[in-house]
């Protein structure tokens, strides 16, 4: 079973332009890059991936991050992604649900 955290931001990005940005500020590869299934690996059983809006619906990105531990584990680096995202990027974080 995985558990997730999501983060909401407020920008305006592809998905392979958000992983970028997103893996510059952790410093850390994004892998599986141009598959469908691209992801940025955060380590203690932690993955990041991005959703972007689809045609038609409104902002915002979400970053999600799975954690095949626990739901404290995916929160807790989804916390830290945050914090590191809203000083590096930017961008407008809108909450963290998780």
């Amino acid at each position: 079973m995985e558990h997730s955290a999501t983060i909401v931001a407020q920008t305006h990005q592809t998905k392979p332009e958000a992983l970028a940005i997103i893996a510059a500020a952790l410093e850390l590869p994004v892998t599986g890059a141009a598959t469908p299934h691209t992801y940025i690996a955060l380590g203690r059983g932690c993955r990041l991936e991005v959703e972007i809006p689809k045609f038609g619906e409104s902002l915002p990105l979400t970053i999600d991050i799975y954690s095949r531990r626990s739901a404290a584990a995916a929160r807790l680096s989804a916390q830290n992604v945050l914090d590191v995202l809203t000083t590096a990027t930017g961008w407008q974080i809108e909450h963290l649900d998780g």
